[in-house]
């Protein structure tokens, strides 16, 4: 049966820098509100944070941690954050129901070793999130949003108890939902737009990453698949930031070009993300060219770090 994608834009809403949660919680949101599009301002992200977490410390890319989806920046714009722990789905289940009717959807944090459409089904225990957004009463079903194994958003449907049992034998069994208030436009851009320019004020990297790709592939204590894996997801990261900065650019900078320098510099980090998810196949990528395009990238980040600090920058009019 060919899996029902879900309508949503999958070059931004993807799992390149968002994890499971972030992800469907902003597709979810920004069918909701204007201002969704403000959240991406975090996606600034530094090429040094990115080595140190994924390179260095090893962690896994869906734990990646950034400044993005914080509470302060969703409150900023008018939607409030609920994060509910409960001991089991009975006690949880009046919470789904009541904020799925009103709100649209809600976040149920559970097991994947129970879902049918997962690639863990009965073979994994991995904790991961489902968006619900209906219930039949009649039918004891519940209808849900989820990745497929192509990682593309789809909409499936699960009698209930499917759900209790990945709710009931998670290790964390949390419902997540957002309420939204009315806020100020105005206010709330101004206030976007003043933590972007702290942002860029502050922003420092000296790009190690894009500098010491050469090396870091021929590291003789690595071996060779491991250090393509960990390169390719740490540009997986990378990719997806500045795909979200792009959005955010778009919609609040204002200034061409800055769109297109940030344009050029997801040209090129697709450039390198793909071969280095052909050599996670092969074992092997060309380091030679790998290394050159690298760093193109670090001067395109200079000439965009520069341009950033000419016009997103909030100055004093004194």
């Amino acid at each position: 049966m060919k899996d029902a994608v879900y309508p949503y834009d999958k070059g931004l809403f993807s799992r390149l820098f968002l994890n499971c949660f972030q992800r469907q919680s902003v597709v979810m949101l920004t069918q909701r509100t204007p201002l969704a599009h403000h959240l991406f301002h975090q996606c600034l992200i530094s090429t040094d944070e990115i080595l140190r977490q994924v390179i260095k410390q090893r962690q896994p890319k869906y734990d990646f941690q950034s400044g993005f989806f914080q509470p302060d920046g969703l409150r900023r714009i008018g939607i409030v954050p609920h994060d509910v722990p409960f001991e089991s789905y009975a006690q949880a289940r009046p919470l789904l129901r009541e904020t799925v009717e009103r709100e649209g959807f809600a976040i149920l944090v559970g097991d994947v070793y129970y879902w049918p459409h997962c690639p863990e089904y009965r073979t994994k225990h991995l904790t991961h999130t489902i968006t619900l957004t209906r219930y039949d009463a009649e039918a004891r079903e519940w209808s849900l949003i989820d990745d497929n194994p192509a990682s593309l958003l789809c909409t499936y449907a699960y009698p209930e108890q499917v759900i209790v049992d990945s709710f009931d034998n998670s290790e964390l069994r949390r419902v997540r939902y957002f309420t939204l208030e009315e806020v100020d436009r105005e206010e709330a851009e101004h206030g976007t737009r003043e933590a972007f320019s702290r942002l860029v004020e502050e922003y420092r990297d000296s790009h190690t990453l894009l500098t010491s790709v050469s090396e870091f592939l021929h590291c003789p204590w690595i071996a060779s698949e491991a250090s393509i894996a960990a390169l390719h997801d740490a540009f997986s990261i990378y990719l997806g930031s500045r795909i979200g900065l792009l959005e955010y650019a778009r919609h609040l900078i204002g200034d061409t070009e800055v769109q297109g320098i940030i344009d050029r510099i997801v040209k090129q980090a697709a450039d390198v993300q793909n071969p280095l998810l052909l050599g996670k196949v092969m074992g092997t990528v060309d380091t030679e060219w790998m290394g050159s395009t690298c760093r193109e990238l670090r001067t395109t980040e200079e000439e965009l770090l520069r341009r950033l600090k000419d016009v997103a920058v909030v100055r004093d009019a004194a």
